[in-house]
C-alpha cells in the first residue's frame, strides 16, 4: 500500500483553511502529516480530527516535507509560495490559475455555484448572455477580513474613528465594488477569472459573462443576483421543477413569508446553492432572474478536498 502523503495547508488559519480543516475531519482520508501553515507569524493552533496542531510560518518551511501543498488563500505572495513548493517537489492544488509547475487548478466557489445552476438552463434553452452581481463576504479575505467588519461595527457603534486596513474603505455598514485590482478593462482579476472558469464549466468559450463583484457587509454567506437571456424561449415551471431535483441544489419557496435564502439564515456550513426570486426577465420568453445563496468558504473547500481526494486515489 502507498504511504499516505504529507499535506501543507496554506492559510490553515484563515476561514477557507479552517473550512478546509473541517471537511478533512468529516471525511475518511488517510492522510500522512499535514502542516498548517499560516502567511504570518502565530503561535495559535489548528485543530484536526480532535488533534491540536501548532500553526507554522510559511517563510523558511522546509519544503521537502511535505508531498502537497493545498493553497488555502488568495494572498498576493501565494503565487510565490506556490512556485518555491514546486520547485522542491510539492505537488501544488490552489484556487484559480498559477504558474507552479503542474499545479490543479480549482475552479472558485462563485464559478460553481452559477454552473449548477445554470447547466439546466443551458440544455434547455441555451444560454445567449449573462449578468451576475456578486456580494462576497468578508471571509473572502481571509481572518483579516472579518476581523476588520467586526471591529469597524463596534468601533461605529462607539462613534469612534476607524482606518481601513483590509479592505480600500470602510467595510461596516458599506458596499465595496472594488474586490481586488482593477484592470484596464475596468473589470477585477476576480471577476476575469470566475468568467473564464464559468464558461469552461458550462463549455461555452464564447459565452458572453458581466460580473461584479462587491465586497459586502456578510461574514460568511455569499448572496448573488443573476439575469440570464436564452436562445430559445423557457419554461419557468419545468426549469424550477429540474433544479428541485439537483444534487446540492435547494429551491426556495418565495411564496411564503421568509421564504427566501439569505446568507445569514441559510448558507451557514452548507455545501448547497440555495436559489430562489426564480422568475421572468423583462423579455418573459428569454429572460430569466434568480437569487443564489451560498457558503463560498465550504464550497470551495470541498472542491479543494475533492481534487486532494483524486490525486490520492492515482
Amino acid at each position: 500500500m502507498a504511504k499516505p502523503l504529507n499535506i501543507a495547508l496554506l492559510g490553515a488559519d484563515d476561514p477557507l483553511g479552517e473550512a478546509v480543516l473541517r471537511l478533512l475531519s468529516e471525511r475518511d482520508i488517510e492522510l500522512g502529516e499535514l502542516f498548517p501553515l499560516s502567511m504570518a507569524e502565530s503561535d495559535g493552533c489548528v485543530t484536526l480530527r480532535g488533534e491540536e496542531l501548532p500553526l507554522l510560518e510559511v517563510a523558511g518551511f522546509d519544503w521537502t516535507r511535505a508531498d502537497v501543498l493545498l493553497n488555502a488563500t488568495r494572498a498576493p505572495a501565494a503565487g510565490r509560495i506556490e512556485s518555491s513548493a514546486a520547485l522542491a517537489g510539492c505537488r501544488v492544488i490552489g484556487l484559480g490559475q498559477g504558474d507552479a509547475p503542474g499545479r490543479i487548478a480549482v475552479e472558485g466557489g462563485l464559478a460553481v455555484a452559477l454552473q449548477r445552476v445554470l447547466a439546466p438552463l443551458r440544455q434547455e434553452a441555451g444560454l445567449a448572455a449573462l449578468a451576475v452581481t456578486a456580494m462576497l463576504p468578508v471571509a473572502a479575505a481571509g481572518e483579516a477580513g472579518v476581523a476588520e467588519l467586526a471591529g469597524q461595527t463596534r468601533a461605529l457603534f462607539a462613534m469612534e474613528s476607524i482606518e481601513p486596513e483590509a479592505f480600500p474603505l470602510q467595510i461596516a455598514f458599506n458596499l465595496i465594488p472594488q474586490v481586488g485590482a482593477i484592470g484596464m478593462d475596468s473589470a477585477s482579476s476576480l471577476e476575469r477569472d470566475t468568467a473564464a472558469e464559468l464558461r469552461t464549466l458550462l463549455d461555452s468559450s464564447g459565452l458572453p459573462v458581466s460580473l461584479t463583484a462587491i465586497w459586502a457587509p456578510l461574514f460568511y454567506g455569499a448572496a448573488l443576483t443573476v439575469h440570464a437571456s436564452t436562445a430559445a424561449a423557457v419554461d419557468l415551471a419545468a426549469l424550477r421543477a429540474r433544479l428541485a431535483d439537483l444534487p446540492g441544489v435547494t429551491c426556495m419557496d418565495t411564496g411564503l413569508p421568509g421564504g427566501v435564502a439569505t446568507p445569514a439564515t441559510d448558507a451557514q456550513d452548507s455545501e448547497a446553492v440555495f436559489v430562489g426570486r426564480l422568475r421572468a426577465g423583462a423579455d418573459p420568453q428569454h429572460d430569466v432572474s434568480m437569487w443564489l445563496v451560498l457558503d463560498l468558504m465550504r464550497l470551495e473547500a470541498a472542491r479543494l478536498v475533492d481534487r486532494l481526494e483524486n490525486l490520492f486515489e492515482r
